[in-house]
């Protein structure tokens, strides 16, 4: 029979009270390598031209390299932050995935929404033997939820867990 019982909001589970693991350390690097592989380029060619731009004095293009210079050392830290501030927390029926590092925010899959779930790995990710964990969820053209930073043997855990959840939580509502 439908029941629609009111619920309280002091009876509602704190979900800062999960605990959240964090990724594996070679996450950091991975970020690092992955962010600068565009980035670094970038800085160089703009160095360059405005090094070989005629009406440009040597000033302003040592004061430009200073500021790309700044611009890559806030980034590095930005990233490095960022994967220390991402966490994985299981629970009974639901996965959450905390990161930011101005704006934080807490995403929860339910694994009764759980459609498919698959690893990826590029090939920084193969050096450093990680793997990126991609969940989709009905209704989703793309993957709604992507875990970088994850070791081989965690990623694949971590996906055989969610699918016995998944498969375990379908039979409990039919």
């Amino acid at each position: 029979m439908f029941s629609n019982q009111q619920v309280f909001e002091q009876m509602l589970p704190d979900y800062n009270q999960a605990d959240f693991q964090p990724l594996d350390q070679q996450a950091t690097k991975e970020a690092l390598i992955g962010t600068f592989v565009f980035v670094l380029p970038i800085s160089i060619a703009v160095t360059i031209f405005l090094y070989f731009l005629p009406p440009v004095t040597n000033l302003i293009t040592a004061l430009a390299a200073g500021a790309l210079v700044l611009l890559n050392i806030y980034i590095a830290w930005f990233t490095k932050r960022s994967v220390a501030m991402t966490g994985i927390a299981l629970r009974e029926h639901d996965l959450l995935l905390k990161r930011g590092v101005f704006w934080q925010r807490t995403i929860a899959i339910p694994f009764n929404r759980i459609q498919h779930i698959e690893t990826h790995r590029n090939p920084i990710e193969r050096k450093l033997k990680l793997a990126t964990l991609k969940l989709f969820t009905a209704g989703g053209a793309g993957a709604d939820l992507e875990i970088h930073g994850l070791t081989q043997e965690r990623a694949s855990k971590l996906r055989q867990f969610i699918l016995a959840n998944t498969a375990s939580e379908q039979h409990e509502y039919e």
